[in-house]
């Protein structure tokens, strides 16, 4: 399925970049990124003051978000989920809500209807839970299986994810459907991976450690990567893209970051600023840790808050809305809207 076109390369790149990228034959380019923006605002989410938290999972519209958080109470820390929803017409001011956990929970994904999905250390292994309409329910895991970890709900509630064979330690993809509730199937992907995300129509994007794909509703899977490639991951995906790296050494050796158009199977180097793609919303925008790369130009994610020292951004809405959060003195979830 992947193919490549050579056009010209990303402007402002390291001259070790470009002699590493210059030596993979058609890996294709945006055209010139030589402009840097910072247009986005940073925006604080509500959070009492005797919380930390952090904003780990936004929506498609930017109306849910959900992250995780601690409360401090003398010796003891209380871990907590923390789910944001705005109202139509009221969007500057979010409502929390709180939710206690007995063990430290790992969000992935949160869909447009405010149904958040993640995995949780109980009984010496991971486990997968749903939260929605105010109640926590343990997802189904196959009797075999163990440490399993769900990373994508889609608008029609489907989830997908990956477990472990007990005795093997082999990767399955799993799919929770959401017209069959309490079941999970394995995927008919390839062997020894898992599923990553899942859209509205039901692709599937998954991987091993070496192998990326995407699996269509007819049952064909693609393989994504580039050629000359030993290795590739893919990292998010939506809409008709997705995103990740690869390399053409060991596995251990720094990767080249590209977004893989999911039509074509044509590879679009990312810019290396970006640092680790986490994240790429339906029009391709592609999220790094603190900036936003949309192809023809670069955003920054400014940090403008006093004793603020690390910012981090974890997933983008389709309308350029950030979630992730800073740390300085404390631990603060935080929006950048308009990027």
């Amino acid at each position: 399925m992947t193919r490549f076109v050579g056009k010209g390369f990303l402007a402002g790149l390291t001259a070790g970049v470009l002699i590493a990228t210059l030596g993979l034959p058609g890996v294709a380019t945006a055209g010139p990124q030589a402009r840097t923006v910072s247009a986005c605002t940073l925006r604080p989410l509500p959070l009492p003051g005797d919380l930390n938290g952090d904003a780990r999972a936004v929506d498609p519209t930017g109306r849910f978000i959900v992250g995780t958080g601690y409360r401090v109470d003398g010796e003891d820390r209380q871990p907590l989920l923390l789910l944001w929803a705005t109202r139509p017409g009221v969007w500057n001011q979010p409502r929390l809500t709180v939710v206690e956990f007995q063990t430290e929970p790992q969000v992935y994904s949160i869909n447009r209807y405010g149904v958040a999905i993640g995995t949780a250390y109980v009984g010496d292994v991971y486990r997968p839970w749903r939260y929605v309409q105010g109640r926590l329910e343990w997802l189904s895991v196959p009797p075999v299986v163990a440490n399993v970890s769900v990373h994508s709900i889609n608008s029609r509630g489907d989830i997908v994810g990956t477990g472990a064979v007990e005795e093997t330690e082999t990767a399955l993809p799993l799919l929770w459907p959401a017209d069959r509730p309490g079941t999970v199937e394995v995927i008919d992907a390839p062997s020894n991976s898992g599923a990553a995300e899942i859209f509205d129509d039901g692709t599937i994007v998954g991987g091993t450690p070496v192998f990326a794909w995407v699996r269509h509703l007819d049952g064909t899977t693609d393989r994504l990567t580039v050629p000359g490639a030993r290795w590739a991951r893919v990292q998010a995906a939506r809409g008709n893209w997705a995103v990740g790296g690869f390399g053409t050494g060991s596995e251990d050796e720094e990767s080249t970051l590209v977004r893989w158009d999911l039509r074509t199977g044509v590879a679009t180097a990312v810019h290396p600023a970006l640092g680790s793609p986490n994240d790429v919303n339906s029009q391709g925008a592609v999220l790094g840790t603190r900036a936003v790369d949309h192809g023809d130009r670069l955003v920054t994610l400014p940090g403008a808050i006093p004793d603020v020292q690390i910012t981090s951004a974890w997933q983008i809405a389709d309308d350029g809305l950030v979630v992730g959060s800073v740390n300085g003195s404390r631990l603060l979830p935080v929006r950048w809207t308009d990027c």
